[in-house]
């Protein structure tokens, strides 16, 4: 094709749409799900402030229900069990608060290399 003719204002929007809900279709979802695995558990060591601010909120929420599960009294017979969940949900906040505190590694967040 030489050169395409004008496009209709119509079917710009129709391909602004498309390209705006790609990453929602089966392989641009399974790469932003493998960026967010990587910020959230692999130790991502280049993300911004607001990612940061976002895994730390995210951590606190897991403290917080760590510390319910745990300090809750009234469950009588089944105290070994929210024991267990308060601790597991303690150690998930502690891994996600540690990588929102890693400093940026120089050599990895630099675009050039």
């Amino acid at each position: 094709m030489p050169n395409a003719p004008h496009k209709h204002p119509i079917e710009k929007l129709v391909d602004d749409v498309e390209f705006r809900q790609r990453n929602t279709t089966w392989p641009d979802a399974m790469l932003n799900a493998s960026s967010v695995d990587e910020v959230l558990w692999k130790r991502s060591r280049h993300i911004t402030k607001i990612q940061r601010v976002g895994v730390a909120l995210l951590g606190l929420a897991f403290v917080l229900i760590g510390i319910l599960f745990i300090g809750d009294l009234d469950l009588g017979g089944s105290r070994l069990l929210s024991v267990l969940f308060g601790t597991g949900s303690l150690l998930i906040a502690g891994k996600l608060l540690w990588n929102s505190i890693r400093r940026n590694d120089p050599r990895k967040s630099r675009k050039d290399e």
